[in-house]
């Protein structure tokens, strides 16, 4: 049977559900509070000189291979860059010209995301990933500038299928960190000792963080949060003893761990677990309830159906991309392949020294460099720890020794790297010439040497 229109209709009640109106209070308290934490992030990463660690002080910056082209703006330019995504976030948080700053912020956050890896951070590709899906759900559409000035029409509803959205990237993002968890180092309870090592010392909490049973319960904790927080979420009779929870692990990882604002971004999410009836009585009063018109709603099928496609391609990609850590050899924590946008959360601490040995083989002359000369400490770090950004470094180093006259250089790593505070290991192959390797993204990097796993 075809409709009307000579369009067929969806085969499965499924895909009918997903287009039904439901209260859209969730989406529009997250836009808020999205809003809020991201112009408080840019203007805090201004004033706490973070901005200028990362990305006016070095002298470059390792951006993603690929994307070398994108290097911080001379001058002021990156506090002109970041004041505008504050105010693109100020913008999305009032609802006003929402498409265009939600968007334009999206487009900056991609910049810097991609222009500086050696800050990464697995919260900042979830706020690209929550930016790219909000620059194309109906946000301003209550409570928002944009309804006053009359550029959309006010509407008390959304499709279901925007709450869905949210919940599956959630549910992705813990499903991804507990299976992780599942590693020697989190199981032992060592990582979380060492992670706690900060507060043992305080004078108040101070026996907490150091008492063994406390660390095992914060361990298998946060294991048994990963793996069953979104079935509890979703569960009505669990919901709000869940979602006081949720709110109380996160609070607890921003005291304890300092991981900026993931935690509040988390809280933030959270809302979509919500009922929408729930939010509109204690925070849009004045907001009518949504009545549902299924038979208006089931209407103009080929775009609904092409849009389930579209997402059904970005869930697909979310789920695969994390696996791709699985296909090389080693340990992932130890040779870095595979490891971003994994969702390996507060699962391993690394930290080394390294420097680098030009050599002409013409004139035999032989330079040692040291990154400490033109990099802070933290960023040397990096160097050291990401077998990937010491290829990049090297390659910098060949391009500018020929620059200088000298085209026939090898150029060596000679590093010591820690992991989880284990003894110090050879992480790159010092017999290799890192300026003429090749990067190859799918392929294991044979001169990445093999991690020796000690017993806990």
């Amino acid at each position: 049977m075809r409709s009307s229109t000579g369009i067929k209709p969806f085969r499965f009640n499924l895909a009918k559900k997903l287009f039904y109106p439901v209260d859209n209070s969730p989406l529009v308290l997250f836009r808020i509070l999205f809003g809020l934490i991201l112009c408080y992030h840019c203007l805090d990463f201004i004033v706490s000189g973070d901005l200028y660690e990362n990305f006016i002080q070095p002298p470059f910056t390792f951006s993603y291979i690929g994307f070398e082209f994108l290097q911080p703006l001379p001058g002021p330019g990156m506090y002109y860059y970041f004041a505008l995504m504050a105010l693109f976030a100020l913008m999305v948080m009032l609802g006003a010209w929402y498409r265009f700053s939600m968007i334009g912020f999206t487009i900056l956050w991609a910049g810097i995301y991609l222009m500086q890896k050696s800050n990464y951070n697995n919260h900042y590709y979830l706020v690209l990933l929550l930016c790219s899906l909000m620059s194309i759900m109906p946000a301003n559409r209550y409570v928002s500038i944009d309804v006053k000035r009359n550029a959309v029409t006010e509407k008390h509803s959304c499709a279901q299928w925007v709450i869905v959205v949210f919940i599956l990237q959630i549910a992705v993002v813990y499903f991804y960190a507990g299976i992780s968890k599942l590693s020697g180092d989190w199981l032992s309870g060592k990582f979380i000792a060492l992670q706690f090592a900060r507060l043992t010392t305080h004078r108040f909490v101070g026996p907490f963080y150091a008492s063994r049973p406390f660390q095992l319960l914060i361990c298998y904790g946060g294991l048994f949060f990963d793996l069953f927080i979104v079935p509890l979420l979703l569960w009505k009779k669990t919901r709000r003893f869940a979602f006081l929870f949720y709110c109380g692990f996160h609070l607890f990882n921003s005291y304890t761990f300092r991981i900026g604002i993931f935690p509040y971004l988390s809280i933030a999410m959270g809302v979509f677990f919500l009922d929408g009836e729930f939010i509109r009585h204690r925070l849009f009063k004045n907001k009518r309830v949504v009545a549902v018109d299924i038979d208006k709603n089931i209407q103009r099928t080929f775009k609904k159906q092409l849009l389930l496609y579209v997402l059904g391609i970005y869930f697909i990609f979310q789920l695969i991309l994390p696996m791709r850590s699985w296909f090389f050899p080693g340990n992932v924590f130890w040779t870095e392949e595979g490891y971003r946008m994994s969702w390996k959360m507060m699962l391993r601490g690394k930290t080394g020294k390294i420097h680098f040995k030009v050599v002409d083989t013409v004139s035999q002359k032989t330079w040692r460099i040291n990154p400490a000369e033109k990099f802070i400490a933290s960023h040397v770090t990096w160097i050291a720890i990401c077998p990937d950004i010491a290829w990049q470094y090297a390659q910098r180093l060949k391009k500018e020794y020929n620059d200088k006259g000298y085209p026939n250089v090898k150029v060596y790593a000679i590093d010591s790297v820690s992991l989880n505070k284990y003894p110090p290991q050879l992480l790159i192959d010092t017999t290799v010439d890192l300026g003429a390797v090749q990067w190859q993204p799918f392929r294991h990097s044979n001169w990445i040497l093999p991690y020796t796993s000690f017993s806990h």
